[in-house]
C-alpha cells in the first residue's frame, strides 16, 4: 500500500505540478482520496519527506504568512524544457513522411513530459500547408533500414512513384525491379526522409525517398562503406534531391541574392565580390535538373559561367521556356 501511495504522489505531482502551479499536502491528500488510496496526513508527510531527500527531482517550497507556514511541492527536474519540446513538436508537424495520425500520437506522448498546465503552452502547434503522406508501412521500413545500417547488412526492396492517375506504380512494372542497396544513412531533406546508399547493380551512390520503398528485406550479406564517402557532403551537393554527376560550378549573382546563396551554401561558401552589383560563387554541386531549376528560379539575377555543360543545359531549358510561353505567339 505504501509503495502504491508513493507512486500516486509522484504521478500527481508529475501530471499537475509546476513551478507556477505548486501543490500543497492538502491537494495531494484530496487526490489520494479521489482515487481511493489510503494515506493519512502523517503517512503522506513521511512519504514526501522521503521523496524530497537530497538530490530529489521534487522541489519543496516554504512560505510564511504571519504565524502560518505553507509548504508546496512541484517537479523541478523534467526531461525537457518547454522550448525543447516545441522544437520536437514543430519538427514532427513539419515532417511530411509522418502521417497525421502518427503526428498526433507522438505529440500526445511528448506532452506527457510536462504538467497539464504547461501542456497548454504547447497547444498552438505549427500549421503546415502541405499534405501529409499516409504510408502504413513507413515506420517498419525506417526501422529495417536503421537496423541494416547498424549491422552493415545489404537490403533489397522495390521502388515506385505515383502516376497522373494517382496510382502507385512500381519501377519496372509489370515485373517490378529489385533494388540491391548498401544502406549508408538516412537524411531529412525538403521535409522528406531519404535513404542514401550504394546501388550494387549501377555501382554508384543513389538516394531514395523512403515513403516510396516497398517490400523491403534485410539480407544476411554484409557490406563496407566506400572509403572517403561523406554523407553530409553528398547531401549538400544535391538540389531538390535530383541525382547526377558532381562538378565544380561558377555562378555570378546579383548582390541582393547573397542571403539566399549563404542560406543554401553556408558561411564558408567561396563568395567574392565581382563589382558593385555582383558577386561570384565557386562551389561543387551535382549537375542535375534540380540545380538548373534552382538557378533559373533567380531569373536574370544569376548567370552560370562554368562548366560549359551546365551553361548549355541552362540555355536549352531557357529555350524550352521561351518556346512554351513566347514561341507559340510568334
Amino acid at each position: 500500500m505504501k509503495y502504491r501511495r508513493i507512486l500516486a504522489i509522484i504521478e500527481y505531482l508529475w501530471k499537475y505540478s509546476s513551478k507556477q502551479h505548486p501543490k500543497s499536502i492538502e491537494d495531494i491528500l484530496q487526490y489520494l482520496e479521489m482515487h481511493q488510496i489510503e494515506g493519512g496526513l502523517k503517512a503522506v508527510r513521511n512519504d514526501l519527506k522521503f521523496l524530497t531527500s537530497e538530490e530529489s527531482f521534487i522541489k519543496v517550497e516554504t512560505s510564511q504568512s504571519g504565524r502560518n507556514q505553507f509548504i508546496h511541492y512541484w517537479i523541478k527536474d523534467r526531461f525537457f524544457e518547454i522550448h525543447e519540446l516545441r522544437y520536437m513538436m514543430d519538427a514532427i508537424s513539419s515532417a511530411r513522411f509522418i502521417s497525421e495520425q502518427e503526428t498526433e500520437k507522438i505529440i500526445g506522448k511528448l506532452k506527457k513530459f510536462v504538467s497539464e498546465n504547461e501542456a497548454i503552452l504547447l497547444e498552438n502547434q505549427l500549421v503546415h500547408t502541405f499534405a501529409k503522406i499516409d504510408s502504413p508501412l513507413f515506420a517498419k521500413t525506417v526501422q529495417t533500414i536503421h537496423q541494416a545500417i547498424a549491422e552493415k547488412k545489404v537490403i533489397q526492396f522495390q521502388y515506385g512513384r505515383y502516376s497522373v492517375e494517382k496510382e502507385f506504380v512500381l519501377s519496372g512494372s509489370p515485373d517490378p525491379k529489385q533494388y540491391l542497396i548498401h544502406p549508408y544513412g538516412i537524411i531529412w531533406n525538403e521535409e522528406m526522409y531519404y535513404l542514401i546508399g550504394y546501388n550494387v547493380m549501377e555501382e554508384d551512390i543513389h538516394h531514395y525517398r523512403i515513403d516510396r520503398i516497398r517490400d523491403i528485406r534485410m539480407l544476411e550479406q554484409k557490406f563496407a562503406v566506400q572509403p572517403g564517402f561523406d554523407i553530409n557532403k553528398y547531401r549538400n551537393l544535391l538540389f531538390f534531391m535530383f541525382g547526377g554527376e558532381e562538378s565544380s560550378i561558377e555562378v555570378i549573382f546579383k548582390n541582393d541574392l547573397a542571403p539566399a546563396v549563404i542560406d543554401r551554401f553556408g558561411l564558408h561558401a567561396d563568395i567574392k565580390r565581382v563589382d558593385d552589383e555582383h558577386f561570384r560563387l565557386i562551389t561543387s554541386a551535382i549537375i542535375s535538373k534540380g540545380l538548373v531549376r534552382w538557378l533559373l528560379s533567380w531569373g536574370a539575377d544569376a548567370k552560370v559561367v562554368y562548366p560549359k555543360r551546365l551553361v548549355e543545359e541552362m540555355e536549352q531549358e531557357a529555350e524550352r521556356l521561351y518556346e512554351q510561353y513566347i514561341g507559340e505567339r510568334a
